[in-house]
C-alpha cells in the first residue's frame, strides 16, 4: 500500500469519488456524479481502494503549491487497441506507461521521482498526446494552479487497482498482457523519471494533414481511419454541415466530392441530394453530434474552438474545461478557460456576457459572447455534464455560520440592560430565565454587516433550524408596544485563548 500510495501521491487535502448513474441506452458512456470530499486522504482510503471496498479512489495530482509527481493522459475511446498504443509509445522512445480504464479506454501515465512543476506536466503530456495522434484528449492535471484559498481543489482521476486485479483498471505489459500489482511497480521502476529526463524529453509532433480545416475533431479523425457503412447517412450529414459553414458558396458541389471520396460504398444520388435537402431547411443545419459515427470520437471541449465546430463561428472561444462546484451558499463555481482557472458566480456562469467580464477582470482573457441560446445548448449543458462537486468546510455550513453570529451578536457584544432597550437595536438577555430576545431586523442587520449575503427570509428559517438554541417567536408588551421578538436559550460567550508562552524580555 505505501509504495502505491507514494506513486499516487497528490493534493492530501482532499479527495475525489463517483457515483454510478444508470447506463445510456444508446451505449454510451454510464453516467453518474462526481464529486470532491474536503478530507485529508487517509491510509484507511488506500487500503479500502486496493481491497475493492467502496467506490474508487480518486486523487488529485496537483498538490497545494502546484506541483505534482504524475500526470495522465486519458483516451475516452471504446474498444481501445491498447497494444497499438503502447508500441506507438515504445517507438517514440517516451516514457509512459498504459493502464486500461474502466470504461475500456486507456489512462497513460507519466510518473516522475520527485514533484515538479504541474506546468511542466501538463505540457509534456499535451505534446506527447498530439505526438501520439491523440490531440483533445484530456489532461491531468487539468490545472497548473488551483485556488485553495477560495476553496478550489483541482480535479480527480480515479486510480488504477481498485480491488487490485479483479477490477477493471490495470497496467497493461509491452506484450499486451494485464499486470499484476507488483509487475505495475516494477513498470514504474523502469519508467518513472526525474524533474531534467521530463525536460529533455523529445517528441516528434504527427503532421496531420486536415480533410476539413478548423472543423470539427470527429471528422478529421474519421477522414483518416474510415466511415462505417451503417453510420454513412449520418456521417456525410455532419461533413455537409461542415461544408455549408466554411464553403457557403460551392458547399453542394462539395458534399457530392466527399460522399465519393469519404464512404464506402458512396450513397446514392438521391440519397446525397434528399440530404442536401434536409440540410437546407431551416435550422436543420446543425451537428449532430450525438449520433453514431461522432459519438464515439467527439471531442467536444476541442470542437468548441474552431472556427467551423460547434462553436459560433467567426470567434474562436478558449477551451472551456473543467467546471467544479464548491456546494456552499451560495455556490462557488471554478472553471479552466484555457490556461487559467477562474472563480465565478451562478450568474456569471449562466450569462455569457457576465462570463466575459469575468474572464476580462480574472485572466485577462476576451472571450466571444454567444447569444443566450447557443451559450446554454453548446456550452454550459456539455460543462455540467462532467460537473465536479466539492463538499463545503464545516465552517461554511450556513447552520454554522448562522451559530457563529448569534453567538457574536448576543454575547460578544454590548447587550441591552433592559428589555426596553431592544428598541436601542440591542439582544436583551435574561440572566434568571436564561432566555435572549431581539428583533430580527435588528440581528439582520448585524449579520449584513459581517457580509452575511442570505436575505432575511432565508436568515429567519435558518435560525428557526437551530433546534437545540431556537425557542420561538413571540410578542412582549414593552412601552405599550409589542414588538415581534426572537426567543433563544441564551448562548455562552466565547472564550479567548491566551498563550501561556513564556514572555522573554530583549536584551537591546
Amino acid at each position: 500500500m505505501n509504495k502505491f500510495k507514494n506513486i499516487f501521491e497528490g493534493l492530501k487535502i482532499a479527495y475525489g469519488q463517483y457515483q454510478k448513474g444508470d447506463r445510456a441506452t444508446n451505449g454510451n458512456k454510464q453516467g453518474g456524479k462526481a464529486f470532491i470530499v474536503r478530507k485529508n486522504v487517509s491510509d484507511d482510503l488506500w487500503e479500502k481502494h486496493l481491497q475493492g471496498e467502496g467506490p474508487a479512489l480518486g486523487i488529485i495530482p496537483i498538490t497545494e503549491d502546484n506541483t505534482c509527481r504524475w500526470g495522465c493522459i486519458d483516451i475516452d475511446e471504446y474498444n481501445f487497441d491498447h497494444s497499438k498504443l503502447i508500441q506507438s509509445i515504445r517507438n517514440l522512445n517516451l516514457p509512459l506507461i498504459v493502464c486500461r480504464s474502466k470504461s475500456g479506454g486507456a489512462h497513460v501515465f507519466l510518473f516522475t521521482t520527485e514533484f515538479i512543476s504541474a506546468s511542466l506536466m501538463q505540457s509534456t503530456l499535451k505534446k506527447m498526446s498530439i505526438g501520439l495522434g491523440y490531440e483533445g484528449s484530456e489532461i491531468f492535471p487539468k490545472q497548473t494552479e488551483i485556488l485553495v484559498e477560495r476553496g478550489d481543489t483541482g480535479n480527480f482521476l480515479n486510480l488504477p487497482y481498485h480491488n487490485e486485479m479483479k477490477g477493471l483498471r490495470y497496467a497493461i505489459n509491452d506484450n499486451g498482457s494485464g499486470c499484476t500489482l507488483e509487475e505495475f511497480y516494477k513498470l514504474y521502476d523502469v519508467y518513472s523519471c526525474s524533474k531534467e529526463e521530463v525536460e529533455k524529453i523529445k517528441i516528434k509532433e504527427k503532421k496531420i494533414e486536415e480533410a476539413f480545416p478548423s472543423g470539427p475533431p470527429c471528422l478529421n479523425k474519421l477522414a483518416s481511419t474510415g466511415f462505417g457503412e451503417g453510420s454513412r447517412n449520418n456521417a456525410l450529414f455532419n461533413i455537409a454541415v461542415y461544408y455549408k459553414q466554411a464553403n457557403p458558396d460551392t458547399w453542394e458541389d462539395e458534399i457530392v466530392k466527399a460522399n465519393i471520396k469519404y464512404m464506402t460504398p458512396a450513397l446514392s444520388n438521391s440519397e446525397v441530394q434528399q440530404l442536401i435537402k434536409s440540410i437546407n431547411r431551416k435550422g436543420y443545419d446543425k451537428y449532430r453530434c450525438k449520433d453514431a459515427p461522432i459519438n464515439s470520437v467527439c471531442q467536444s471541449g476541442l470542437c468548441r474552438t474552431k472556427r467551423f465546430g460547434v462553436g459560433f463561428g467567426e470567434e474562436e472561444m478558449p477551451i472551456l474545461g473543467n467546471l467544479t462546484k464548491y456546494t456552499s451558499n451560495p455556490p462557488q463555481w471554478f472553471l479552466d478557460v484555457g490556461e487559467s482557472r477562474i472563480e465565478l458566480k451562478t450568474e456569471q456562469l449562466y450569462s455569457s456576457p457576465l462570463f466575459a467580464l469575468a474572464c476580462l477582470d480574472q485572466a485577462n482573457l476576451v472571450v466571444p459572447v454567444p447569444k443566450a441560446k447557443d451559450w446554454k445548448e453548446l456550452f454550459l449543458k456539455p460543462m455540467m455534464q462532467n460537473l465536479q462537486q466539492i463538499e463545503p468546510l464545516q465552517s461554511l455550513d450556513p447552520i454554522n455560520q448562522i451559530t457563529g453570529l448569534l453567538q457574536d451578536w448576543t454575547t460578544n457584544r454590548q447587550s441591552a440592560r433592559t428589555m426596553e432597550d431592544i428598541f436601542n437595536k440591542l439582544p436583551f438577555t435574561d440572566d434568571k430565565s436564561e432566555f435572549t430576545y431581539f428583533r430580527m431586523d435588528d440581528f439582520f442587520a448585524f449579520c449584513k454587516k459581517n457580509n452575511w449575503e442570505q436575505d432575511k427570509t432565508k436568515t429567519g428559517n435558518l435560525i428557526k433550524r437551530l433546534e437545540t438554541i431556537f425557542v420561538d417567536e413571540t410578542r412582549i408588551p414593552i412601552k405599550k408596544q409589542y414588538p415581534r421578538l426572537i426567543k433563544i436559550k441564551t448562548m455562552k460567550k466565547t472564550e479567548t485563548t491566551i498563550s501561556n508562552v513564556e514572555y522573554h524580555k530583549e536584551a537591546f
